[in-house]
């Protein structure tokens, strides 16, 4: 049986789903992209014809989501919009009998996101998050060897990302910069970096933080000066209303410094700003009792590194020999040419993304006809989210604040203005 899938959005991020679409079909037969809808007939188009040119199959065009729903037979839909239409078009299709796969974050909102979970057990569809980075083959790695006691217990993580944009709108898109679209880079990247803290470390009891606009003016600067190893797959979308050059307000929090404190008592530290000039950082570390964990940079095929009190360092093959079991899954083995006990692997971006990608449909499709969960449902979706916004809330109300009553809603001030002005 193939499973028809539909792609809501044709943007950058919408192309780069139809990149994996098409490498899925380089070893999979059991899904077919048989739409593709955005509000451009002509961004919609391009992606349409680069999924015909690459697998000899034509998705059907559509500019009208409700048009779509009546009209193609389809078992479920992709959500590659901004992130404000995830839970309307995500409720919309699960009512229609159709299961969802979304990219993250899971929602615009908490709010948003419980509605979203709502309908899902009501109508029994899949609702799956793309979460990428803990698709990583080395991520799953890291995750094995934590829990394989290769640190000892693990005693408290730093994640940081401190750079400059240069006063550039985030990805040159202007949504990004909105408040009221879930952007910043704190929120909008910093859901990865939470799933990625949750996804090694367990569940998130409490955070404190602070936030700031350091930046409230920004430049709308072309995509290969800001982003260019992402330009080529984004060179044609639209930003209505704006030209390159123009300065565009941005509303939404550009830096947030917190302190977290996981379930297990381990404790986090998660900063991120992209208003540093002058000054780069980036660490990704947990520190348990008999050594520390160097995580790689997702989707660069980089090994981890274990580094010993004694100054000793455990690299490449010789960690597969602390987790003689790990091995890959069968479909993300598949995926990457048969291998399975990798340590690092090399290959380029775009085909790491493409895989990944490839890997989050097969998953959801894989859920939808086994009954089970995918990897990525609503409360993994939510999780990560909720740490997220828990940066934002505690930044408005000046007190540490748990995870669980922002993903519950108890704990929603920041939160409460955006679902006012987008009528959640």
């Amino acid at each position: 049986m193939t499973f028809k899938i539909a792609l809501i959005g044709c943007g950058g991020m919408g192309r780069r789903h139809a990149h994996g679409y098409i490498e899925l079909r380089k070893y999979f037969d059991t899904v077919e992209m048989a739409a593709v809808c955005d509000v451009h007939h002509d961004v919609a188009g391009t992606v349409a014809a680069e999924i015909g040119e690459a697998t000899g199959s034509t998705p059907d065009i559509y500019t009208d989501f409700d048009e779509m729903l009546g009209d193609a037979d389809l078992d479920g839909i992709a959500i590659v919009t901004s992130t404000p239409m995830h839970h309307r078009f995500a409720i919309k299709a699960m009512e229609a009998g159709l299961h969802v796969i979304t990219e993250k974050p899971m929602g615009l909102t908490l709010k948003a996101c419980r509605q979203m979970r709502e309908v899902a057990k009501k109508t029994g569809m899949v609702l799956a998050v793309a979460e990428n980075y803990r698709r990583d083959p080395m991520n799953r790695l890291t995750r094995a060897l934590i829990e394989a006691g290769a640190i000892g217990t693990p005693y408290f993580a730093l994640d940081i990302g401190v750079g400059s944009s240069d006063g550039a709108v985030m990805h040159s898109t202007v949504w990004r910069a909105k408040k009221e679209q879930a952007g910043g880079a704190p929120l909008d990247a910093g859901v990865h970096n939470a799933d990625m803290l949750i996804y090694l470390l367990g569940g998130v009891d409490s955070v404190f933080a602070e936030i700031a606009i350091n930046e409230s003016q920004r430049t709308l600067r072309p995509m290969n000066e800001v982003a260019p190893v992402l330009a080529e797959m984004y060179n044609h979308r639209r930003e209505d209303g704006y030209d390159t050059g123009d300065i565009v307000e941005q509303t939404a929090v550009d830096t947030a410094f917190a302190v977290i404190r996981f379930k297990s008592g381990a404790i986090g530290q998660l900063i991120m700003t992209d208003t540093s000039h002058g000054q780069s950082l980036g660490v990704s570390t947990v520190s348990g009792s008999s050594g520390t964990m160097y995580r790689p940079r997702s989707r660069s095929g980089e090994s981890p590194r274990i580094v010993r009190g004694d100054g000793t360092e455990i690299m490449g093959d010789a960690l597969l020999d602390l987790v003689p079991g790990f091995e890959l899954d069968d479909t993300l083995s598949t995926l990457w040419n048969g291998a399975r006990h990798i340590s690092s692997y090399d290959m380029d971006f775009r085909d790491i993304d493409s895989k990944i990608l490839a890997y989050e449909y097969l998953d959801m499709v894989q859920a939808a006809e086994s009954g089970r969960q995918p990897e990525v449902g609503p409360q993994e979706g939510m999780d990560a989210l909720a740490l997220a916004y828990a940066l934002m809330e505690s930044g408005v109300s000046k007190t540490p604040v748990t995870v669980e009553d922002v993903a519950e809603g108890r704990v929603s001030e920041f939160q409460d203005e955006v679902d006012a002005e987008m009528g959640i």
